[in-house]
């Protein structure tokens, strides 16, 4: 059986890179996060299936969700978010004891 053209990882990939303004062979290896084998097993078309999952985990400080190959987002972590955004209002970027 050969492998699928489009397949869920690299869909991710693409997607992954797209936000990050990259390549996907810059990207670090998705099988640090998740099993790419077994993420491409759990979206593949089966005769009578009723609905595929849907997947969520983190990756490259990006949370993907996974509904299909077709349907993959990745929205930044909130901690990702937060590190680029800085302090919030009214805190020191530095942090220990304060001189009196």
């Amino acid at each position: 059986m050969e492998d699928e053209p489009c397949t869920v990882v690299l869909s991710v990939l693409e997607t992954v890179a797209a936000a990050e303004r990259g390549d996907p062979v810059d990207l670090p290896p998705l099988s640090d996060t998740v099993d790419p084998e077994a993420l491409n097993d759990l979206f593949r078309e089966r005769a009578g299936e009723r609905a595929s999952p849907t997947v969520t985990f983190e990756y490259c400080g990006y949370e993907v969700t996974v509904e299909g190959s077709d349907a993959v987002t990745a929205e930044p972590t909130t901690a990702a978010t937060e590190a680029e955004a800085g302090p919030s209002p009214g805190t020191d970027a530095v942090e220990g004891p304060f001189a009196d």
